[in-house]
């Protein structure tokens, strides 16, 4: 593997036994691709989604490989209240895995996906944007609630999976210039159109803070990575029948569009590579990991710059105020 990255790929994914990881939004995608591998590669995984039925899927396709059987654990990161119960049943599940010798055992390897969220919820119980809640909240608040196991391991790593849509953001809730309603609160009401990116952009400076704070405040075997999901086609029009619909016509649409359809599908495949990379790949903490192909929508897994509005460290460390507020869960402040 280059000082880039290029020329990783899932052959290079190590024996990872004696590994404990959690991943969330493990019923689909990107987070399933993840688990899966991870389990074939003998690390103990504890898979989390809001779908269970496709979890149990997930442990059936792994128990008839005779791979490490995934402990399945209900998650809706764009739910708090989801968000603390599946932390305590983590938590639960970590106690004396290995015996009364190791009452709380650690948890070395946290990996951060969305996942598929039900698009038709339009705000919270608590009036939180759901991109927000899922893409930074959620796993912001999970983080902190798992933060003493990630301290038990030897070597922790979280990694933040994160949206191509954040390079649409052009500023994210922390900012004050973005504060759109009169009382000042910078996480509620954002515009359906914005919130997604503006989420996405959160997560990846989520990432980056993430890191950071763990150097200065004691915790440097914790490192901290971002992935940039690569573009699924599966997902490009949209989920659900109507999707399916969008993705058929333009299939029998006009050519360019048949075209750039068709090299997203041919590449798909290296959507969870990103994901993959930033999980097992000898890196430090801070690296993102991104799609190295045409527009960084899909290709090869690679390391990335991330972009100059995430660098930011005081609108970062603006953005963790607020979440530490939103979540009641404060941590490495």
């Amino acid at each position: 593997m280059s000082p880039r990255g290029e020329g990783w790929t899932p052959a290079d994914v190590p024996d990872l036994t004696g590994t404990r990881a959690l991943v969330t939004g493990a019923a689909h995608g990107t987070g399933r691709e993840v688990a899966l591998t991870l389990a074939r590669h003998g690390a103990t995984v504890t898979v989390a989604d809001r779908d269970l039925d496709a979890l149990g899927d997930l442990v059936r396709s792994l128990d008839a490989e005779g791979a490490v059987r995934p402990v399945p654990v209900r998650l809706d990161l764009a739910d708090l209240d989801s968000v603390r119960d599946a932390a305590a049943t983590v938590l639960d599940g970590l106690d004396g895995l290995d015996g009364p010798d190791d009452p709380e055992g650690p948890l070395d390897l946290l990996v951060l996906d969305e996942g598929r969220r039900d698009r038709g919820v339009a705000r919270s119980e608590d009036d939180l944007d759901p991109a927000l809640t899922a893409r930074f909240l959620g796993p912001f608040a999970l983080t902190g609630l798992l933060l003493p196991r990630l301290r038990h391991s030897t070597r922790a790593r979280v990694v933040t999976v994160v949206s191509p849509a954040h390079r649409l953001a052009r500023d994210v809730p922390a900012d004050p210039a973005a504060r759109s309603d009169a009382d000042g609160d910078a996480l509620r009401r954002r515009t359906a159109w914005a919130a997604p990116a503006e989420a996405a952009l959160a997560g990846l400076m989520f990432a980056l803070e993430l890191d950071r704070r763990a150097r200065q405040h004691g915790v440097p075997t914790l490192d901290s990575l971002a992935a940039v999901a690569g573009l699924d086609a599966s997902g490009v029009l949209g989920e659900g029948g109507q999707g399916q619909a969008l993705t058929q016509r333009a299939r029998r649409g006009p050519g360019i569009l048949r075209a750039a359809l068709g090299a997203v599908e041919q590449r798909s495949e290296l959507a969870p590579w990103p994901a993959l990379m930033a999980a097992t790949a000898d890196l430090p903490g801070s690296t993102v990991v991104g799609p190295g192909g045409p527009l960084a929508l899909n290709g090869a897994a690679r390391i990335v710059n991330p972009p100059q509005r995430a660098r930011d460290r005081e609108v970062r460390a603006r953005l963790w105020e607020l979440a530490e507020a939103a979540t009641g869960v404060a941590y490495l402040s």
